[in-house]
């Protein structure tokens, strides 16, 4: 498995712990982004609306999650891999 399918299962499953957790810390992407933007206007959103707004900061968590996951792959394969140029 590619090291991005990876990250994005590893995303998907922090975001789905953060519906469990009983801490804040694994949906505080999407916490940012709601309460950056909304303005007492999801209350007034149809429940479609609302529907869609909530898998949007869904997509953003895992995205936010895997794009994390897959720098800190890079950079442990950047740290641990050996150089191959002539000495």
């Amino acid at each position: 498995m590619s090291r991005g399918f990876l990250s994005s299962l590893a995303g998907l499953a922090i975001t789905i712990y953060a519906w469990f957790a009983h801490s804040v810390w694994p949906a505080w992407p999407s916490i940012f982004v709601f309460d950056t933007f909304d303005h007492g206007g999801f209350a007034e959103l149809t429940h479609t609306g609302q529907a869609i707004v909530t898998i949007l900061l869904i997509t953003l968590n895992v995205f936010v999650w895997a794009a994390i996951l897959r720098s800190l792959i890079w950079m442990a394969d950047r740290v641990t891999s050996r150089r191959t140029g002539s000495p």
